[in-house]
Formats: C-alpha cells, structure tokens, sequence
C-alpha cells in the first residue's frame, strides 16, 4: 500500500492483493520505522465500517470506508473510493496502476493494468 500526503489530502494506492484482502478481511496495513522504539513507527490502515472517516491517533493514521462501498469498488472497475471529512480532509483509496513509464525500484507485479493503455515498464 503506497501512501501519499499533500497539502490537506490524503491518498492510498492498494494492489490487487490488498483490495482483495481489504474485502474478505475488513483490513489492510501497512507500517514505516523511522528509528528504534514504537514511538518512531507511523501505521496507517484501511478499514471497512459503518461511514466514511480518517483519524489519526497514536501515530496511527486510520481511514474507514463504508463497508458496501467497499465491496462494489472492490468487485468492479472504479478507479477509487473519494470523500472529504468533517475536516475538510480530502481521502482518496484507489487501486495501485501499472506505470507507463520505467521506474527504478518499482514492482508493478500485483498492480492493476493501466485504464491509459499497456504498461511499458518492465515487471
């Protein structure tokens, strides 16, 4: 799961793996160490539920998707799941796309096709 943050928005990028393990198991997590001891780790996760919403506690960034839309988003062809907070937090779950272009380090192996035509990097 990639994680990007800009400005006051949010964004996950899920692989197949992790869409269909977000479907069947309810959850997916990932973690970053940034030094020894618990307090340096930053978890964040995506969760089913019951409304929409982000919070971040603990060192722990949590973002909860409503549990159909989860479920359709998963089994179908949109791109990702988008709402704002009570905050004004904008929050985008989308699945994770193959690159069109070569990227140093990056393993598209369990990515989705690119909507935008055929991957030209190498897998």
């Amino acid at each position: 799961m990639k994680l990007r943050l800009r400005g006051n928005s949010l964004r996950l990028r899920l692989t197949r793996n992790e869409v269909s393990h977000l479907a069947e198991a309810g959850l997916v997590e990932e973690s970053v160490t940034f030094g020894p001891g618990t307090e340096s780790v930053l978890v964040y996760r995506v969760r089913s539920g019951e409304a929409d919403d982000a919070t971040h506690r603990s060192g722990c960034i949590e973002i909860v998707v409503l549990t159909t839309a989860l479920r359709e988003w998963a089994s179908g062809t949109a791109e990702g799941i988008y709402f704002e907070t009570g905050a004004g937090l904008r929050v985008a779950v989308e699945k994770d796309f193959r690159c069109l272009a070569p990227r140093d380090g990056e393993d598209d192996s369990d990515a989705y096709e690119h909507p935008g035509g055929p991957p030209t990097c190498a897998v």
